[in-house]
């Protein structure tokens, strides 16, 4: 194809763990958002989702020509499934999701029980990883399946030929726990909190500290959230971040993903912040974008990811084992300061006073970028803070966390603008 001839384009399906967190993300350049109810979603905690919110939102949502996929992807329990039942029949009645996203079969019964037509997306919960289990799902009336993380490139191309008409997600970006597709115990073990029913503690990426009892060759762990409580431990020279994978990102290998058959790229982070969710789904809006439309791979946008707080990125096992390279034996985040320095919550079509939600330290005369969301993607435009207000109050300089807050810049911005650090997306 020539470089002006348009290649088909892969759905950017971003996370949603609250309705501002979708707004920002569909503004910001996602295809379809994924979100759901507590109770049956493996994101429990953050989540304030209600059937009367996802009803809002995915009216909003599809009002703008996008999609929402609910998840309801814990492995139930028999206590779960009257209040599952109960719960997606009076859902279903109000609201109309694209999909579902379920990897327990006895609740994939129950949805298809309310709505037979209802279509079905396997979760990466259930960990199908080969094209067999591929063909058994789609006996099972399942039309999408989001892939385990643990497969090479050539294994999807494989399930893609043996299976043509099914449809492959697949994650290329975000966190990934100490397990095998997410299934795991240790916060279970570690805090009572099971991950496969939604309440996991991130047990994973706490820093440690490490004891010697008795004899420097008996070596004890002790968890720093829960002070005296401790673990037997054999260690070596690399600390005590024991389990802290890095970031998967393949934003290089989208074209591969393409022409291996994924017709969806998902990002992990329904508990990660608006701005996660703002500056993710931009930077991979412009490479989908990029990659559409032929044109070569933009460098800079792994500048971009790199504003947002991280323990560094690998591939995976895209290409196979990541090795000792998958994991960040020193440290829980990226060492690089985040750009975040708020969001404008209120529009204005002169300069004037604004509404301001802060996430760090604005001073008033200082040189801002917003980045600002419309219908033709996103515009950078350099802001200067001319007056900040606080309780009504004239000040020099605001923080995060505080409240009625007011900024008066040299242009109007409209709401949904996130302010950043000037030049810290070029």
């Amino acid at each position: 194809m020539g470089n002006n001839e348009i290649y088909p384009a892969p759905e950017l399906l971003m996370p949603a763990g609250s309705p501002e967190k979708m707004k920002y993300a569909i503004n910001f350049g996602a295809d379809a958002v994924y979100a759901g109810l507590p109770l049956f979603s493996l994101r429990a905690r953050e989540n304030d989702f209600t059937i009367d919110k996802i009803k809002d939102n995915v009216e909003w949502v599809h009002r703008r020509g996008k999609k929402v996929y609910l998840t309801a992807n814990i492995f139930a329990r028999n206590l779960k499934l009257t209040p599952f039942k109960r719960h997606f029949d009076e859902l279903l009645s109000v609201v109309k999701p694209d999909a579902i996203i379920m990897s327990d079969p006895g609740l994939m019964s129950i949805a298809k029980s309310i709505d037979p037509e209802i279509p079905i997306h396997l979760s990466v919960q259930a960990n199908c990883m080969n094209w067999q289990a591929i063909k058994f799902w789609q006996a099972q009336g399942v039309t999408r399946v989001i892939l385990s993380r643990e497969l090479r490139l050539e294994e999807i191309q494989e399930m893609k030929q043996r299976v043509p008409e099914i449809e492959l997600e697949a994650f290329v970006h975000g966190s990934i726990c100490i397990a095998y597709s997410g299934r795991c115990l240790m916060s279970h073990y570690m805090s009572y909190r099971d991950a496969n029913q939604g309440v996991c503690d991130n047990s994973c990426r706490y820093p440690y500290r490490v004891h010697a009892e008795e004899s420097p060759s008996e070596l004890w762990l002790e968890d720093t959230r829960e002070p005296g409580t401790l673990y037997r431990l054999d260690e070596d020279e690399h600390g005590s971040y024991l389990f802290n994978a890095k970031d998967l990102c393949l934003i290089e290998h989208l074209k591969e993903l393409r022409d291996a058959g994924i017709c969806s790229f998902k990002v992990e982070g329904r508990t990660k912040s608006v701005f996660y969710a703002a500056i993710v789904a931009k930077v991979y809006r412009q490479a989908i974008d990029d990659m559409t439309h032929g044109k070569p791979f933009q460098k800079n946008l792994m500048d971009e990811l790199d504003n947002l707080s991280h323990k560094g990125f690998h591939k995976g096992f895209f290409k196979g084992d990541p090795g000792q390279n998958g994991q960040n034996y020193t440290n829980d985040q990226s060492t690089r300061g985040s750009a975040f320095l708020g969001l404008v919550t209120q529009s204005a079509s002169t300069a004037s006073l604004q509404s301001v939600e802060p996430k760090s330290k604005i001073q008033k005369s200082d040189f801002l970028q917003a980045l600002v969301p419309d219908d033709k993607g996103i515009s950078k435009v350099d802001v200067r803070v001319m007056d900040i207000e606080f309780n009504g109050q004239k000040v020099d300089v605001i923080h995060s966390g505080q409240t009625k807050v007011k900024i008066f810049f040299d242009r109007p911005l409209p709401e949904g603008s996130v302010l950043c650090l000037q030049n810290s997306f070029n």
